[in-house]
């Protein structure tokens, strides 16, 4: 461990630190999934109610909330969040830039060694050779095995070293929101649904 020849009280304060580090890097970016994924719900209630379907297919109605072991069993909810994650990538800019290590050539573009190379995960997201329909929410795209997911925590070597927490922690807040809640539409004082307009925000760490 790193930390092991430090002395014991400044060992105790790195670690401290640390799992402070670790905990609240990813309270920003899941809040914001969570917001996207309330989002997609209100804006295509066909989506939720196959997803609370097939919840209440495994898990029986009003019986109890799901764990981790229930994901298997649930394909669709697992789509839905990878396709939350695609429809309104939480790091638009790839998470951490790279560094180029050798000169390259990328489509004509001569790129030098040491340059920082920033990855657009909001452009890959919307790539039409890949997905289909990109302004769409249509987690049935992922029943196709060809179709990739996005890379939400990055890439390579540098990617969130929390992806296996963050993961878990998506599929029990998602999957549990919609075994206690149904998101629906405003109404307008006439009594008519109000077709709300998805727009981005910012923040120290997300859009």
């Amino acid at each position: 461990m790193l930390t092991s020849g430090l002395p014991t009280a400044e060992r105790e304060r790195e670690l401290k630190e640390l799992a402070y580090v670790l905990f609240v890097g990813g309270t920003d970016t899941s809040a914001t999934v969570l917001v996207s994924f309330v989002a997609a719900m209100v804006t295509n209630p066909e989506a939720q109610v196959k997803a609370q379907a097939e919840i209440d297919s495994v898990l029986g109605y009003a019986t109890r909330l799901p764990t981790t072991s229930d994901e298997a069993q649930l394909p669709y909810v697992r789509n839905l969040i990878l396709e939350v994650l695609r429809w309104q990538p939480v790091g638009p800019t790839g998470g951490p830039p790279h560094v180029c290590y050798e000169d390259d050539v990328y489509q004509g573009y001569d790129i030098q060694k040491g340059t920082i190379l920033i990855g657009n995960a909001w452009a890959m997201s919307r790539n039409k050779n890949v997905y289909k329909n990109p302004e769409d929410f249509e987690p049935d795209r992922f029943l196709d095995p060809s179709v990739p997911h996005l890379p939400a925590f990055g890439w390579g070597r540098r990617k969130c070293p929390g992806i296996h927490f963050a993961e878990a922690s998506l599929f029990l807040a998602v999957s549990s929101m919609l075994t206690t809640f149904t998101f629906s539409r405003k109404k307008d004082i006439d009594g008519k649904e109000i077709i709300p307009t998805i727009e981005g925000a910012f923040n120290n760490l997300t859009m």
